[in-house]
């Protein structure tokens, strides 16, 4: 991974910026070390926008390492709370974490993150929450962010079919 150094205007400098990659090792297309490249899954978007009426996201978390994972989590969530920018905060009222409770395929431990409403056409790339917050810590809290999964994610973009509660309409199809 390599570091770019910015440069603010008026000659200031600012720390290094780590350029992360936007997703967790093991990600379609994206074979971890030591392990061979396998048929690739059913694409998934290289971004994490949202362009639907809610999406999800699901890891695969080794067992040893949830504690990190949800510290990692931690972390976005304080990134949004303190960003200036508006849509960040926006995407903070709209993400949701959890831990399934049943033991994943292989022993591993099954994180969803649903996102609901989203805000469309944002990137949810934890990489960039973290360099935005966190510049001088992003490398180090990536690294561990990523020593975290068995394999890597799937998001879903999902349409709502049908609203079950007593005083909702279904949309139109």
């Amino acid at each position: 991974m390599t570091l770019a150094a910015g440069t603010l205007a008026a000659g200031q400098s600012q720390p290094p910026v780590p350029q992360l990659p936007a997703q967790p090792p093991g990600a379609p297309g994206q074979p971890t070390a030591g392990q061979a490249a396998a048929p690739p899954p059913p694409a998934v978007p290289a971004s994490r926008k949202f362009t639907s009426d809610a999406g999800i996201v699901f890891s695969s978390i080794k067992p040893d390492k949830t504690a990190d994972f949800e510290a990692i989590m931690a972390r976005v969530k304080e990134g949004l709370s303190k960003s200036s920018d508006a849509k960040r905060k926006q995407m903070a009222h709209g993400w949701r974490v959890f831990k399934g409770l049943e033991p994943g395929p292989g022993g591993s431990v099954v994180y969803v993150w649903i996102i609901d409403p989203p805000v469309k056409d944002v990137e949810y790339t934890v990489t960039d929450i973290l360099r935005e917050a966190f510049p001088n810590e992003a490398q180090d809290l990536w690294a561990k962010y990523q020593a975290c999964f068995v394999s890597g994610q799937v998001m879903l973009n999902l349409q709502l079919t049908t609203n079950m509660s007593p005083t909702a309409t279904t949309p139109p199809k």
